[in-house]
């Protein structure tokens, strides 16, 4: 079984070798492995770089006996499989899966809001263990250049172990295939391409495999490639083919960062491609960026700094920093995983691939359709990360307001709140919001009882006041009527004198038949206002969902003036 050979345990001649390979005076070993021959003698795979030109590669298979063979010739000898190639284990039958849904409560709305006002209420969201959403798209995107060399090999070899993992099973997984390397494209000279898009998100597992067999490293020049522009084709190309029911999951591996910016000169856009704006490209197509650094390249390998032997773009300047990868990931939700050398290249991508697809990044409500606008705020903005491995319940809170002024008849808006996991609807409730048609509102000024002399000034003459207000149906149809009242003044004492204010309390409900009449005065307020001799004032409102003919008839005596009785029609205004 193969294993990693420790790097710094690398025969000196070993290294000498490498670098004469190269052609140049020192060799940087950037990968070794393992293995034990069938004649019981163990064997040595040593990768090596140019320190000055990292993507410029050389191998060699030394035997414990210090022999040099080329790998072909062994292989050769011992037929059977790739001897530096770890064995993958056969993919064992996933038993069939069973996944409850996520669920959203309570499941339906039905609200009635006039202009202005406010409801909250709360939503539960229960997520299921392993209820991530059931379509996923996986985008394998490599670095290709030639410092990549043995991780392609492996990653080659151990296709199968990845794309058929049984912790994928339950979940409907298309994957796509993609490789970039570097600017600039000169036909080989320095690159061949940026980006090759090769696979549009498939299930078709014999093609996603050939698409990776057909990875060769090779190319890249300078330290820093161009996978900024891959994620930016990712992201914008509608040819690249994501399913638009699919979450979308990019899994990234390389062992260099990537030039930044990219020119237009290079790119034949037209702006420059940035970290910034490719990590809004990235966001705004909903992708989750799952990276792997692989010990291949540089120092902190997708990590590294960017601005450091970043020698083709010029004229140019570079502008990167360091720590591209981990800013990518964690502003699409995604994980950086770092030091990967390839003998565990394989392993780690199965297991981050599982985590990615049977988890969910992120959960929301989204509201749509015309009731959408009347949702004012929704508290959280959204929950996440969340393990597959066990249940979530979610709460959350949602303010909905009243928008639309009334009208003649009742409004009605229909639109649902959809539980949004990683981009894709998972779960949804049917809202339906009705703007009551406009009533009719009757406004009386009502005063009654005696004003005392002596009292504080006010806003009534010493004296006796009445009020009376008739209400008939002029109709042919029966009219609800619903009464409110504000007391304003009460024995003599103003409480709602500005800036102090008091509410329109209902305090009576009835129903005028065609042709009826009824009237209110202090004795009808009773309940509001219990009677007594001092003065009342305040604000009668008769609403009615009909017209009505409403009068008020006011009546004042007192010592320094004579008896008067006024009489008026009240007109009505629209209102909720």
């Amino acid at each position: 079984m193969p294993r990693p050979f420790p790097l710094g345990d690398v025969p000196d001649d070993v290294v000498k070798h490498l670098a004469a390979e190269l052609g140049t005076p020192k060799a940087r070993v950037i990968a070794a492995t393992e293995t034990r021959l069938p004649t019981g003698e163990l064997a040595r795979l040593v990768t090596a770089a140019d320190p000055d030109k990292p993507n410029t590669v050389a191998e060699i298979t030394v035997t414990e006996s210090g022999v040099t063979r080329p790998l072909a010739e062994l292989e050769r000898m011992f037929p059977g499989g790739k001897l530096f190639v770890p064995d993958f284990p056969g993919t064992p039958e996933a038993p069939p899966t069973h996944k409850d849904p996520i669920t959203i409560d309570p499941t339906t709305n039905d609200w009635r809001l006039n202009r202005c006002e406010r409801v909250t209420e709360k939503i539960t969201v229960t997520v299921p263990k392993s209820s991530a959403p059931p379509k996923a798209d996986v985008y394998l995107l490599a670095d290709t250049t030639g410092s990549m060399t043995p991780v392609l090999a492996a990653v080659k070899a151990g296709a199968s172990a990845i794309l058929n993992n049984p912790a994928l099973a339950g979940f409907d997984v298309a994957w796509g295939v993609g490789n970039y390397r570097d600017f600039p494209v000169d036909g080989g000279l320095h690159n061949s391409y940026a980006f090759a898009h090769q696979v549009s998100p498939t299930t078709n597992h014999v093609t996603v495999d050939a698409a990776i067999s057909a990875w060769s490293a090779n190319e890249g020049s300078d330290l820093p490639e161009g996978q900024l522009f891959a994620m930016h084709r990712l992201a914008t190309d509608a040819a690249i083919g994501w399913r638009t029911d699919a979450r979308r999951i990019l899994v990234w591996f390389g062992d260099a960062p990537g030039h930044d910016p990219i020119p237009t000169a290079l790119s034949g856009l037209a702006a420059a491609i940035t970290e910034a704006t490719a990590t809004a490209d990235l966001t705004g197509a909903k992708i989750t960026v799952v990276a792997v650094s692989t010990t291949t390249g540089f120092g902190a390998g997708l990590d590294d700094d960017p601005n450091a032997f970043s020698v083709d773009y010029a004229p140019s300047v570079p502008a990167g920093a360091a720590g591209q990868a981990t800013r990518i990931t964690a502003a699409t939700g995604g994980s950086l995983t770092s030091g990967v050398n390839p003998g565990d290249i394989v392993a780690t991508l199965s297991t981050l691939i599982a985590a990615a697809v049977t988890s969910i990044g992120s959960v929301s409500l989204v509201p749509t359709g015309a009731t959408a606008a009347f949702v004012e705020s929704i508290t959280p903005a959204s929950y996440g990360p969340l393990p597959g491995d066990e249940e979530h319940v979610l709460t959350f809170e949602v303010t909905w307001v009243g928008i639309k002024d009334c009208r003649d008849r009742d409004q009605v808006f229909t639109g649902t709140i959809d539980v949004v996991a990683d981009g894709v609807v998972v779960a949804q409730k049917r809202v339906r919001v009705t703007v009551p048609a406009c009533k009719y509102h009757y406004s009386v000024e009502f005063v009654a009882g005696f004003a005392k002399d002596g009292r504080e000034p006010g806003p009534f003459l010493p004296g006796r006041y009445a009020t009376a207000v008739t209400i008939y149906n002029p109709g042919t149809c029966p009219v609800e009527i619903e009464k409110r009242f504000a007391i304003l003044v009460i024995e003599d004492k103003p409480i709602g004198r500005e800036p102090e204010k008091q509410p329109a309390k209902r305090f009576a409900t009835i129903t005028l038949q065609a042709g009826e009449a009824t009237f209110d005065d202090r004795t009808a307020l009773r309940d509001i206002a219990p009677p007594t001799p001092g003065l009342l004032f305040g604000v009668l409102d008769i609403v009615s969902d009909r017209p009505l003919s409403v009068t008020a008839t006011h009546t004042v005596g007192g010592k320094e003036f004579a008896t008067g009785i006024t009489s008026r029609t009240i007109e009505a205004h629209r209102a909720p």
